[in-house]
Order: C-alpha cells, then sequence, then structure tokens
C-alpha cells in the first residue's frame, strides 16, 4: 500500500464530519464503531459492515497520485486492516478505530487541551503537558482545542456520497490523463459494502475505479465489488505460509485463494509485492511469487521497494516502530529482482 502523506491538517479537517460512534462510556473491548469492529490487540482484525452499507471510516483522501493506477488519480484511504505487518508506512491504517497522533515538537503548551479533555487524559507536567493513552475517548476535543495542530485524530466516517462528491472534484484530471479513483487503506475490502458504494457511484460518473488490496478478506467481499472493479492493485508478499503469518498475522492461503478466483472470473489484475529486507527480498522469494502469478495468467507485476518514511507515525501514535531495519533495497538489487521477475513472461514494473 502507498504510504498516505496527510498532514495533520488533512486528517482533522478532510472530507467528512465528526462521527465516530465511539465515546467514553464503551468498554474496554471495543465493540462496532459505524461500519468496522476490532478485536483484541492480539488477535487479527475484523470487521462488519453498517446495516444500511452506506457509510465508511476513512483517514485521508489524497489527490494527484499518480502511482495507485493508470492517469493522476484520487486514493481514498480507508481505516482498518486484516493484517498488520511490521513495515506498515501507515500504521494509523491499521485498526479500526480513531486515534489521536500527538507530536509533542509542535506543542506550544497552551493547555489548552488540559482544559477541554473530559477523561483528564491530557494533564499539565511542569511547563509541558502529558497525555495517558489509557484515559483517551478519541472525543477530539483536544485537537480542536490545538492552535498548533500538534494533536491530530486519523479516522473519520463519512457516507459514499461524500467520498464521491470529493473524488468528483478532481474529474477534469481523470478525463485529460485517464485516471480515476483507487480505494486504498489499511483494507477497503473490510467495508466492502462502502467500498462497492463509492466504486459503483464512480462508475454510474464514467471514472475509471481500482481498488488496492491484500487480499486477506471473504472471497464475497471480492464478489461484491467486481462489477464495478476496472483494475485490481493486488498484494503478494511471500509465499511461505510461516514466514507471511509471522510478518504479516495473516493467511497466505486465503490471499493466495482469493488471488487464484479473481484472475479466473477475468479481471483485471497487476500483483504488487513490497519488497522487504529479510523478508522476501531474495532471489528465490521473487522467483517463486513471479511462477506464481504466471501460471494464473496475470501479466503484470510491480516490484514496490520498502521505505522508511513513515516511521514517524508510530511515534505520534505512542507505539515502537516494529520493522526496524536501516537498509533500504540498492537499485541493483532491484534490478536483478526485475530480471527474475521478468523471466517468468511478465511485465514487471519497479514501483507503482
Amino acid at each position: 500500500m502507498p504510504r498516505s502523506s496527510a498532514t495533520p491538517r488533512d486528517i482533522r479537517r478532510g472530507t467528512g464530519t465528526w462521527s465516530f460512534g465511539w465515546r467514553a462510556s464503551v468498554s474496554s473491548s471495543r465493540p462496532s464503531i459505524g461500519c468496522c469492529r476490532r478485536t483484541s490487540s492480539s488477535a487479527p482484525n475484523t470487521v462488519s459492515d453498517p446495516a444500511d452499507g452506506n457509510s465508511g471510516f476513512i483517514f485521508d483522501i489524497q489527490r494527484f497520485s499518480v502511482h495507485d493506477g493508470p492517469g493522476i488519480r484520487t486514493l481514498v484511504f480507508f481505516k482498518g486492516c486484516p493484517l498488520a505487518c511490521l513495515w506498515c508506512s501507515n500504521p494509523e491504517s491499521q485498526q479500526f478505530v480513531p486515534e489521536i497522533l500527538f507530536d509533542a515538537t509542535k506543542c506550544v503548551a497552551c493547555r489548552g487541551c488540559v482544559e477541554t479533555c473530559p477523561r483528564g487524559a491530557v494533564r499539565r507536567s511542569g511547563a509541558a503537558v502529558a497525555y495517558d493513552r489509557t484515559r483517551c475517548a478519541v472525543c477530539g476535543r483536544c485537537a480542536d482545542a490545538c492552535p498548533a495542530e500538534a494533536r491530530t485524530v486519523a479516522g473519520r466516517r463519512v457516507t459514499a456520497e461524500e467520498i464521491v462528491a470529493e473524488v468528483l472534484k478532481d474529474a477534469p484530471f481523470f478525463a485529460t490523463s485517464g485516471g480515476g479513483v483507487t480505494l486504498g487503506g489499511g483494507e477497503p475490502l473490510a467495508q466492502a459494502d462502502c467500498a462497492c458504494a463509492v466504486l459503483r457511484q464512480s462508475r454510474l460518473q464514467g471514472i475509471h475505479t481500482a481498488i488496492e488490496t491484500c487480499g486477506h478478506v471473504p472471497w464475497s467481499a471480492f464478489e461484491t465489488i467486481l462489477p464495478f472493479t476496472d483494475l485490481f492493485l493486488y498484494d503478494v508478499k511471500n509465499l511461505d505460509a510461516g514466514v507471511h503469518r509471522a510478518q504479516t498475522g495473516g493467511d497466505v492461503a486465503l490471499v493466495l485463494s482469493n488471488l487464484e478466483r479473481l484472475a479466473v472470473s477475468g479481471a483485471t489484475v497487476i500483483v504488487r509485492v513490497p519488497v522487504v529486507p529479510g523478508f522476501n527480498d531474495a532471489r528465490e522469494d521473487i522467483r517463486a511469487i513471479a511462477d506464481h502469478v504466471a501460471r494464473l495468467r496475470i501479466r503484470e507485476l510491480h516490484l514496490l521497494p520498502h521505505h522508511r518514511l513513515g516511521n514517524s507515525k508510530y511515534r505520534l501514535l505512542g507505539r515502537p516502530v516494529a520493522f526496524r531495519t536501516h537498509e533500504g533495497v540498492p537499485g541493483t538489487h532491484l534490478a536483478a529482482l526485475k530480471r527474475v521477475a521478468r523471466g517468468a513472461g511478465l511485465i514487471v514494473k519497479v514501483g507503482g
């Protein structure tokens, strides 16, 4: 998945309204939040769509994207993912609940957050302020009160119509570039009903539609959106079941089963491989993936080199960086991996 380039202002004041459906009165088990439900922190993420199927949970809308499908695209980031990849560049996308991002370097100690917090999660600490996440209900009041935007909220609930209205603002760029809308995340198919509504309404407006997916969802989610999706950008991370589960928390058999069914359906699919040092950057790893993709008669594969641009977000979320490699993927090695993948008869591109 691409890295969201959202600034705190984008995250806080983007499309939609403050309607989280999660307040201080809920229990620590975190029940259903709009279209999403998160299980215990040690279990894989699971979700369920809302009764109306028309609202979704997003954390960013990024314009003028050129790496997520053909032409100039508007990229909608859905919040929540069934996987927990250790190298994730959008950690604010993983959980199915709103989250506070706190940048202490921006804090001017005005104490507006202290005065407005109803739970006492923010308190004075000498000349600065201290933040206790265990007491925070993510009501968003501290973010509203922060003039320096040191506190922002990632995650808001919106309707499909609101998303499409934002997407349509970029229609002139789509027309001249052959672009369109791409749904990413997180995992948009974890909110399949809302994703389907956005894709269907976009199609009715003549907009090219694409979706980025990790594939770790029930096949029924794909069936829902198939009639309205022009392009699937499908992640395959590693074919080894043990390695895949250890690094992502997910079942590669489900990912590969859905990919095969998608290929058989006749959908247009590009397989994308995040090339991560020590995880899948050996030639044997890429050869195995490329051979598997070729057997499914999928023609194109993209190699996406790992980067560390999202590491600072872990600090803002109060989390440790789980994947601490200081190495990128050298260009010479990427070129070698590209040659390996092309050996399977595929069209291979480095980057999205």
